[in-house]
């Protein structure tokens, strides 16, 4: 098996907001809604650390690049910015 790095990046349109009630800095942990894109994304990035992968960054960007962008760092789980 070869090791090297790789990204993956996905720009979705859809349901998302995981938790909106928490605020800038505050910790998100998920809904676990088996329908929740936010969490589906969460436990995908949990799989991948579990099969022995590292990551330098993991994020879900809600309206990126807008005046109200909230960003939840799935590595850490804390957000920046608020719904």
């Amino acid at each position: 098996m070869k090791m090297g790095q790789f990204v993956v990046h996905v720009d979705a349109i859809g349901n998302h907001g995981c938790q909106r009630d928490r605020k800038d800095g505050e910790t998100v942990v998920g809904c676990d809604q088996s329908q929740c894109t936010d969490c589906i994304t969460r436990e995908y990035v949990r799989r991948l650390k579990r099969g022995g992968t590292m990551m330098t960054a993991a994020t879900i960007t809600h309206w990126p690049g807008s005046d109200s962008e909230v960003r939840d760092d799935l590595l850490s789980g804390k957000r920046s910015g608020s719904f």
